[in-house]
């Protein structure tokens, strides 16, 4: 059996592939989604959604398709979300309970990234509007 890429796809996606389908629904600015959040850390956003769960879900699918993901579990087994590494290197982590604030959050690494097409390393988290 082969390796298989998020969504089915035929290939292994860069997050560039994917930065089309992604601005139609979350505008990038200066490489970063969202607005700045609480944070004096430029790299820490918001995203204000009436839904946080559902528009997290929704972000990380379209940032993360045709990656590699693997499921995050703790200790005792319960799900806790999902990391996908991207073909250009870019890494993806969705968590569907940040422990710094209770929010789903997003994290775009773009350390490895061989392209990361403006984006810059960043965290998102998902807050009632």
């Amino acid at each position: 059996m082969g390796l298989g890429y998020k969504g089915d796809t035929g290939h292994h996606h860069t997050i560039g592939e994917n930065l089309t389908n992604l601005v139609e629904d979350y505008p990038l600015s200066n490489g970063y989604f969202g607005t700045k959040g609480d944070s004096h850390d430029n790299s820490i956003r918001h995203i204000k959604s009436s839904n946080p769960t559902t528009t997290a879900k929704d972000f990380y699918d379209k940032a993360a398709y045709g990656g590699e993901e693997s499921k995050i579990f703790d200790k005792k087994g319960t799900f806790k979300g999902a990391t996908t590494k991207m073909a250009d290197g870019t890494i993806v982590t969705w968590r569907e309970v940040s422990a710094s604030d209770g929010s789903p959050a997003i994290d775009i690494n773009i350390m490895y990234s061989k392209d990361s097409c403006g984006l810059k390393t960043q965290k998102i988290h998902f807050v009632k509007e």
